[in-house]
């Protein structure tokens, strides 16, 4: 259960919102909902997937430099996570430094 305002269940929604958008191809959209889902609860378990779907998103719309900054950030914050391996492989296959 949610036990703080703006908590697990916040980010949530948006974070569906992405997935339905990234599946239409709404990149744009798409990266604009997992900023708000990782943003309104950067420390949710959604969080770290939430971040590497930024990442991802970010790189379908060209811009590559943010998306290896941002998928770099996913191994700093969460490295413990399995979006940290799906990160650090979509870093290589991206050529990241």
């Amino acid at each position: 259960t949610d036990t703080y305002p703006g908590g697990a269940l916040s980010s949530e929604a948006p974070f569906w919102r992405g997935e339905a958008e990234a599946g239409q191809g709404a990149w744009n959209r798409a990266a604009r909902a997992y900023l708000a889902s990782f943003s309104g609860a950067p420390d949710a378990p959604r969080a770290p997937e939430s971040l590497y779907r930024l990442g991802t998103s970010l790189n379908e719309l060209g811009q590559r430099d943010e998306a290896c900054l941002t998928l770099g950030e996913v191994g700093v914050r969460f490295p413990a996570s399995p979006a940290a391996t799906d990160a650090a492989t979509a870093r290589t296959e991206l050529g990241c430094r």
